[in-house]
């Protein structure tokens, strides 16, 4: 019974994987630029598309074009992916489910306490009072937001790998119900548990990051809540997070404590925000407003010359990492049958 548990055999498992993820792909051109650039010039294996934003059409149009070079094994990082064993797996393109920035893609349908004055996504802070609230309300219409965000994916041809979420909108009250709906419904694998080691939100204050502790506590205590859940429904993810304290300031120091901070599973997702310096000035208006605003701009070019640096590189290769995929954690046909069957019977219970 245990060794046909993918969440175990992941965390059994002779080598130790990293996957190296960027969130916002299509957010507006400098930030899908940059990840795409993580791809190739860095060590990224996996990102996620946010379907409401304005640049996620010409993401979508590109992202085949990424993945033929690395099939050809013509990509500028193919020597440091080499050096630390990458699997040489497709790049994973999952969705990242939003409810905070632009517009809902069921437009009016979309309930207006959930939506500002002219139509845009009231933001996270909002959304989590509204729903604490009154969160059974706005089942259906939430279901039915996700569900085109996803289906966006599949209108381009692409079948998501994984599901996260965009400010982390998946721990929201009310949403642990309608996750697992999504993942059966959609036979999406894997999804993010924004959990980071209990130890690790307490390593914010050695930083000197003190106005962060607060926020990462909460994210820590509502991410242990959903992952119970996951494993009780077992869908895989990876069994540690790094990046939900640090989003837009994650760095070599960072990324060094956290590996080294204790004993570590063998799967660990490490969640990157990157974009590109070159084109930050250029960003059209429409995308630079308050609707996406971007708070991580500035800290998005730092994390994208760490993810192409050749200290990265040392640093996981001196610790025995090596780079995988999320969609790797689970045998599809155990996926399609048995996890979907699973979360099918406990949501329509």
């Amino acid at each position: 019974m245990m060794a046909n548990n993918p969440l175990i055999a992941a965390d059994t498992a002779v080598s130790k994987r990293l996957l190296l993820h960027a969130d916002d792909l299509g957010m507006n051109q400098p930030v899908t630029d940059g990840i795409l650039r993580g791809f190739r010039h860095g060590l990224l294996t996996s990102t996620s598309l946010l379907a409401n934003a304005p640049a996620a059409a010409e993401a979508l149009r590109v992202w085949p074009q990424l993945q033929e070079q690395q099939a050809a094994g013509v990509l500028p990082s193919a020597e440091s992916r080499e050096r630390l064993g990458d699997t040489g797996s497709p790049f994973d393109l999952g969705i990242h489910l939003n409810l905070t920035q632009g517009y809902p893609l069921t437009g009016s349908r979309y309930p207006d306490e959930l939506r500002e004055g002219d139509g845009h996504f009231c933001g996270i802070s909002r959304a989590f009072v509204r729903l604490r609230r009154r969160r059974h309300r706005f089942v259906a219409s939430i279901t039915a937001e996700l569900s085109q965000q996803i289906e966006f994916l599949l209108d381009h041809g692409q079948q998501p790998t994984h599901l996260n979420g965009h400010q982390y909108v998946e721990l929201l009250p009310g949403l642990s119900q309608i996750i697992p709906r999504l993942l059966a419904n959609y036979r999406i694998p894997v999804v993010r548990v924004a959990r980071e080691p209990a130890r690790f939100p307490e390593s914010i204050i050695a930083a000197r990051e003190l106005s962060n502790w607060g926020l990462g506590r909460i994210k820590w205590l509502f991410a242990l809540a959903f992952r119970q859940r996951m494993i009780r429904l077992g869908v895989p993810h990876p069994r540690a997070c790094f990046g939900t304290c640090h989003a837009g300031r994650v760095g070599l120091s960072a990324m060094r404590r956290f590996l080294d901070g204790g004993q570590m599973p063998a799967v660990v997702e490490l969640v990157m925000h990157p974009g590109s310096l070159a084109e930050v000035r250029d960003v059209p208006a429409e995308t630079a407003g308050d609707t996406w605003h971007d708070p991580l701009a500035i800290g998005r070019t730092r994390e994208l010359d760490l993810l192409q640096s050749e200290e990265l590189i040392d640093l996981f290769e001196s610790r025995g990492w090596q780079l995988g995929r999320l969609s790797e954690l689970v045998d599809f046909s155990q996926r399609t049958v048995n996890t979907g069957d699973r979360i099918q019977n406990e949501t329509a219970a």
